[in-house]
Formats: structure tokens, C-alpha cells, sequence
């Protein structure tokens, strides 16, 4: 059986080794998942590429670039600023007549329709705003102290966060597939309550898990948040043959 294509979005800042823990451990339990990344503009193999600095332009721009390529069974998951792009692009392609995912997952995100944070992370500067990141663990400690890093990281952050506060409530019907939301024990970014307002842009909701771990989930998944994963790729994939 083929295996189902696991897309993923990154949060603010990241990049295609925001899921590489994920990779490796999905990988570890053999799980049947063909992970990709969707890696924005203007980092990495990308670098040379204008960034997105709102959510429509980088929405449409995602449903541009996956439109050819999600022909087969998938799922989208999406971490932080990576969730509300997997739903935004779910449910892009579902206006456009293309497949629809058979399952989407969203981690660690406020609900699309819920007003975004009161702090205003743009008036930081690049160090205070670092710092803010650092202690919810979204960068390693020690870039603190290299400010050439910050110089060029930075900036990517910024305009990231453009993008995640530019989300405005989608008048589209909610989606038609399973939604799964899973959040951190220790995530104030993304409480439960937070969470299980997910439910209502979903025919299919599941109950809101919490899992081992902060806002940034992904750094050092749970095995069970990891299992919890395959079994929603597992089934997708038999979903997609026509197996129930």
C-alpha cells in the first residue's frame, strides 16, 4: 500500500527542520508516512525567494504550489502559524474543486475565528523579541549570544509573524474531513480552551489531546503524540483505498 503523504507546515520562524524529530521517529516505528515539509519563502533552499508578510498571499501561494502535487491520499498538519496555514489551505483547494485531505492535524494554535494574542511581538526588539522565543523554547539559548545569527534570523521571525497575525475568520463552510487538535501541557501560547474552539471549523472534530511538552511540541515529540500521528496517517491511507 502506498504510503499517505504527511504535509507539513512549520511555525514562525521555522523551516523543514522544525518536523525533523518527527521525521525521525515516525521513521523509528516504521510508521507508512511519506513527510514532507512546506517550507516558506525566504530560508533555506529558498532563501533567494521574497518572503510572505500576510496570510492571503501565502495562503494562495501554498494552494498554488501543492495544487499538482497532492493528487494521492494526504494529511496536513500544522504546528503554531503552521496550523491556521493548514486549514487555510485545506480549505483553499476545497474551494478550487481539488482533493481534500482525508485528515487534517493542527498543534499548539489558537482557532482561526479567536482574536490573536494582546502582545504586541513587533514592537520587541530583535533581542527582547529573541528572548520572548528562547523562553518558550522556539530558539536555542545560546543564539542569544551570537547577534550575527540574530541579524539573520530575525528578520524571517518578523515577517512570519505578519503572516500569523494577518489571519483574519474564513466565511468557507467548515471542513468536511476528521480535524485533530493536539496541543502541549505546558503551552500558555495555546491553552485547551484555546484548542477546543477548533472545533467548531470541522464536520469531524476529534477531542482536543494534550500531550508532553510546551508550545514548541515538535523539538522533542511525545512518543504518544508521535503514535497519535501515525494512527491518523494509518488511517487516511485506508481511507484513500476505499478500505474502512
Amino acid at each position: 500500500m502506498t504510503p499517505v503523504d504527511l504535509v507539513c507546515f512549520h511555525h514562525a520562524g521555522g523551516g523543514s527542520a522544525s518536523f525533523h524529530a518527527l521525521r525521525q521517529a515516525l521513521a523509528g516505528m516504521g510508521a507508512d508516512v511519506a513527510l514532507q515539509v512546506a517550507t516558506l519563502p525566504g530560508r533555506e533552499s529558498r532563501r533567494a525567494e521574497p518572503r510572505h508578510v500576510d496570510a492571503d498571499s501565502c495562503v494562495n501561494a501554498l494552494a498554488d504550489e501543492l495544487e499538482e502535487q497532492l493528487t494521492r491520499p494526504h494529511v496536513l498538519l500544522g504546528h503554531s502559524m503552521g496550523a491556521l496555514l493548514a486549514y487555510s489551505v485545506s480549505q483553499k483547494r476545497i474551494s478550487r474543486g481539488l482533493r481534500p485531505p482525508e485528515a487534517v492535524i493542527v498543534a499548539s494554535c489558537r482557532a482561526p475565528h479567536q482574536p490573536a494574542s494582546a502582545e504586541n511581538l513587533q514592537s520587541m526588539d530583535d533581542y527582547q523579541l529573541a528572548v520572548r522565543l528562547a523562553r518558550y523554547g522556539g530558539l536555542p539559548a545560546e543564539i542569544l549570544d551570537r547577534p550575527d545569527w540574530l541579524a539573520l534570523l530575525m528578520p524571517i521571525v518578523r515577517d512570519d509573524l505578519r503572516i500569523f497575525q494577518s489571519f483574519l475568520p474564513s466565511d468557507e463552510p467548515p471542513l468536511p474531513c476528521p480535524l485533530y487538535i493536539f496541543g502541549g501541557c505546558d503551552d500558555s501560547l495555546a491553552p485547551p480552551d484555546a484548542l477546543a474552539a477548533w472545533q467548531t471549523h470541522s464536520l469531524q472534530p476529534h477531542p482536543v489531546r494534550l500531550y508532553h511538552g510546551g508550545h514548541f511540541l515538535f523539538r522533542s515529540p511525545d512518543p504518544a503524540l508521535v503514535t497519535a500521528i501515525a494512527r491518523v496517517a494509518a488511517g487516511a491511507t485506508l481511507q484513500g483505498s476505499g478500505i474502512r
